[in-house]
């Protein structure tokens, strides 16, 4: 049972990102048309300033025209530089962050630099009158403009981050959440099982008692140790059980003859394979890291062909050196590029009667219990499929030699 949600996951996902650059583009395209609009009132201005300028100054005798300047718009808040009509050397300026009685070498680069600034944002206006060209004044936006110009960018960044708080925030109650009902269920379930299981393992030494050498019994005496032993790995789930040093091929092979034995029933053309070259000793909790190890097997037996499906586990080093991996490989139906990081969400499945459970119980083992990692490594349809466990060598549950 596949559940919609997960299907259309990426689909909502695209039309939330959609849907915001939408909204930005929007915000940013109205903020740009109220400053385009401002641009323009303060274009006009600037032209009506200088052709007062260029009026005033023309009646004038001398050629000092920076108190004519000064008197027209000393209460303006634009930025103007007026330069000479030749080599446009700056003889006035107003707010532009230069002291107007500053005269030095570097005051007049500052404003060479302040003034080609402005020059790229808006072209200067000639100063003329009678058709006589006086020079030039040179403008650039208001702090109003500027202030409008960025805000659009600081609304989006404020945003961003409360959204991503809200995101993290909600991210760790989900967490938490998922944490508590993952254990409360597990706990329930060991408890449930615990008494019928004590009840059978009565009967079972009482047809003992009665039938000392009958096979069957002794089939059924070990399936009774292997549900004590899941109600015992149901139990562990939400404590926090002391790790071991083992084997780590003992305990991946205990996992495989466990599925070698059941093979004839789950599917008689399966073959499960381990034959590893060298052996690792690990520090793990090895009832909860085998459970792990089983439902990677089962998954992989559920995935290939009933006639000449074949899972093999590997293990080895990374290139590093650093890391563990074990590796099943099976010839199976494989996963679609879009399901790889679905599978192990509580609730998807790819089969029809899937609870979706196992691979995220496999999951939560790995990465809390033992620091690791688990993901597919590469899936080919009907080829091959590598589901890959990574325990990391420097970890505190790390594998020593």
């Amino acid at each position: 049972m596949k559940l919609s949600v997960y299907s259309q996951t990426s689909t909502i996902k695209r039309a939330l990102f959609l849907l915001a650059i939408i909204m930005i583009i929007s915000l940013l395209w109205y903020s740009q048309q109220i400053v385009n609009k401002l641009r323009a009132d303060l274009n006009n201005q600037i032209r009506f300033y200088a052709n007062v300028y260029a009026r005033a100054a023309v009646e004038q005798s001398n050629q000092d025209f920076s108190f004519i300047f000064d008197e027209i718009i000393r209460k303006s808040s634009i930025p103007m530089i007026i330069s000479a009509e030749i080599d446009k050397t700056p003889t006035a300026w107003r707010n532009v962050g230069i002291d107007d009685t500053e005269l030095t070498h570097e005051a007049r680069l500052k404003l060479e630099k302040i003034m080609s600034e402005m020059d790229s944002a808006n072209d200067p206006l000639p100063l003329t009158y009678n058709n006589y060209n006086l020079g030039y004044i040179h403008y650039g936006d208001t702090q109003l403009i500027r202030h409008l110009i960025a805000l659009p960018y600081i609304e989006i960044s404020v945003v961003a981050l409360f959204i991503l708080l809200g995101y993290m925030g909600f991210q760790v109650i989900r967490s938490s959440e998922k944490r508590s009902i993952w254990v409360g269920m597990a706990k329930e379930t060991a408890h449930q099982l615990g008494t019928p299981l004590t009840s059978l393992m009565g009967w079972i030494e009482l047809l003992k008692n009665d039938l000392p050498d009958n096979e069957n019994i002794a089939e059924m005496a070990r399936d009774i140790q292997r549900l004590e032993k899941i109600t015992n790995r149901f139990s562990r789930i939400g404590s926090t059980p002391a790790p071991e040093k083992v084997s780590i091929n003992q305990t991946i092979r205990e996992a495989v003859d466990y599925y070698n034995r059941r093979l004839p029933q789950l599917g008689p053309g399966i073959s499960i394979e381990f034959e590893p070259e060298n052996d690792y000793t690990v520090t793990i909790i090895k009832d909860l890291f085998g459970w792990a190890i089983e439902n990677i097997i089962k998954n992989a037996i559920d995935a290939v062909p009933q006639k000449n499906g074949k899972i093999q586990i590997v293990t080895g080093l990374n290139k590093n050196g650093n890391w563990l991996t074990i590796d099943t490989i099976d010839n199976g139906k494989g996963i679609r590029s879009q399901d790889r990081k679905n599978i192990f969400r509580p609730g998807f499945s790819t089969k029809k009667r899937g609870w979706g459970l196992g691979l995220s119980l496999t999951r939560r083992i790995i990465t809390e219990y033992h620091q690791g990692k688990v993901f597919i490594a590469e899936s080919i349809p009907n080829e091959k499929t590598v589901m890959r466990i990574m325990l990391k060598k420097d970890g505190p549950k790390s594998f020593l030699s």
